[in-house]
């Protein structure tokens, strides 16, 4: 018998529950959950209750959730990686929980985002959690947790490979649009500072150019935008800071 509850169930009562601490994790409580979240991913890991790769798929929903940090998730996941006395078994989960969340992202970026919670295929919660997803994936991004191979081969591109054309600009444009825009606040040094192909960042910024002459009433934060860049976009949609070249 396989429905119902019972044994068979573990996998997603374990996963359930490191999810539910991660969302929990906040500064004031971050010391007294995380050696909870630490012993849980050993336990369910040592003890086979789950394989590394159904344990990661399942975990990875967070970053679509609207609940939780992204800043004190991914301190966590930073920290449990590199601790030395963690087993080299263990610490693979962690690789295959942000690949997971990348390579996810990036299909998402496919889909049709105005369709929301229910009408999706790919992203949870549509167009909205897309945007947080990208955030998510900004400070994985941040903390050195998914390689420069990586990045380059499944963030950019599927997020620029849609039409943007100016009179013909969708709601799931905008959710692209604004994904980008949460990965160059989150990550954006990092990524303009040669882990991006400077055609890609060109065409990035075309898009956040294309968003902000195209909704004049929603123009993004430049204060918070504070990169180097090279572009010949009109940088005083973001007040960014350009020099001759990414430094």
């Amino acid at each position: 018998m396989t429905d119902g509850p019972g044994y068979h169930n573990r996998q997603l009562v374990l996963a359930t529950n490191i999810s539910n601490l991660l969302y929990n994790l906040s500064p004031s409580k971050y010391d007294e959950i995380a050696p909870k979240i630490e012993y849980w991913i050993e336990y369910a890991i040592n003890e086979q209750f789950t394989t590394i790769g159904d344990l990661a798929e399942r975990v990875s929903s967070i970053a679509w959730s609207t609940f939780g940090s992204h800043p004190n998730i991914s301190r966590f996941l930073k920290e449990f990686h590199d601790a030395p006395h963690r087993s080299k078994r263990v610490r693979s989960f962690i690789d295959e929980l942000c690949i997971h969340v990348l390579r996810w992202f990036a299909v998402a970026a496919a889909e049709d985002l105005t369709l929301g919670l229910y009408g999706g295929l790919v992203p949870v919660g549509g167009g909205e959690n897309f945007i947080r997803a990208a955030s998510f994936v900004g400070h994985l991004i941040e903390y050195g947790l998914l390689s420069d191979e990586l990045v380059r081969r499944h963030l950019v591109k599927p997020l620029t490979s849609h039409c943007y054309e100016r009179n013909n600009y969708t709601l799931a444009s905008v959710y692209r649009s604004k994904a980008i825009y949460q990965l160059f606040v989150v990550a954006g040094n990092k990524l303009l500072q040669g882990l991006l192909e400077p055609e890609d960042v060109r065409v990035c910024f075309g898009i956040l150019d294309t968003y902000a002459s195209t909704n004049h009433t929603a123009r993004f934060d430049g204060v918070r935008l504070n990169v180097w860049c090279d572009s010949d976009l009109d940088a005083s949609y973001y007040d960014l800071t350009c020099g001759a070249g990414t430094s």
